[in-house]
């Protein structure tokens, strides 16, 4: 999918890389996906895999150990039987450690960031509970809010896709999108068009102008990126809807975004335009936060 940075310079040089997965089809594609990520940049690949216990049990201490032996091998055979499904379907691989974590119920989002900050990208898919869990929310806003790392969400593609080439950048004065810029520097570097846009922009005091975007522009051209002029689109709906057809006639097959944290953010995946083009995304996301 994506080969070796070769042109350019970056300021980051990936060589450990997670995938949370699992034995769905789509959890088998992304390892598979993952793998071609880390493949590329010589790295080495995580797969975990978070087998939850049940409600009932206490959280904190030795989760195991608070089960009783019937639900313990139950757990246990659970998290085996995806390990070993997932070994399966990627084969042979030095570089590649496929493991279960069992954890307490309500422990799922804090054992992703803690998993997400040993990793220079974090990779997790889609939230979609229709398992009737929260497992892929929480792993998630685990990553994303409290790993501290880079992270990529791929679509809920069943099979692996080709992506890389044309990338959209959506662009606000922020910290977290000046950091989701440079996490994704790797992937910028090899794309064959990158078009920064701001949505709605707030003016001079931002960077939101044309001044503002002309020196982020510059920025990615001095390390290798082949970035179209800037431009900045209006919109009275708001940028999470605009965005879509912005994606539509640039042709993206990702994006880049700062991930903002707004009220609600375990019912919203922080509100407004994160929680839009996440619940409904079809190509990958690069964010942080």
């Amino acid at each position: 999918m994506l080969g070796a940075v070769t042109r350019g310079r970056t300021a980051l040089s990936w060589k450990e890389f997670l995938v949370f997965a699992d034995g769905s089809e789509d959890g088998v594609a992304r390892l598979r996906m993952a793998m071609d990520i880390a493949k590329a940049h010589d790295g080495r690949l995580e797969a975990l895999v978070l087998s939850p216990i049940p409600a009932a049990f206490p959280m904190g201490g030795d989760v195991l150990a608070s089960l009783d032996d019937a639900t313990r091998r139950e757990v246990l055979k659970t998290g085996e039987d995806t390990v070993k499904l997932l070994r399966d379907a990627a084969g042979p691989s030095d570089k590649l450690h496929i493991h279960a974590w069992t954890i307490a119920q309500g422990d799922s989002q804090s054992a992703a960031a803690r998993a997400a900050r040993s990793a220079d990208l974090a990779i997790f898919g889609q939230p979609e509970e229709m398992d009737g869990s929260r497992l892929d929310t929480d792993i998630f806003l685990g990553a994303v809010l409290e790993g501290g790392r880079p992270c990529l969400m791929l679509p809920r593609w069943i099979k692996p896709h080709a992506w890389g080439k044309r990338a959209l950048i959506i662009w606000k004065g922020t910290p977290e999108a000046s950091r989701a810029l440079q996490a994704a520097l790797p992937f910028l570097v090899q794309a064959e068009a990158v078009r920064l846009c701001a949505p709605n922009p707030r003016g001079h005091v931002f960077g939101e102008d044309q001044e503002g975007l002309a020196r982020i522009a510059a920025y990615l051209m001095r390390h290798g990126v082949k970035v179209e002029e800037p431009v900045m689109r209006e919109s009275w709906e708001g940028s999470e809807y605009m965005l879509p057809s912005e994606i539509d006639s640039f042709r993206a097959d990702f994006l880049v975004f700062g991930a903002y944290e707004g009220s609600r953010v375990v019912e919203d995946l922080f509100g407004g335009v994160t929680a839009k083009m996440v619940r409904e995304a079809r190509i990958p996301i690069v964010m942080a936060r």
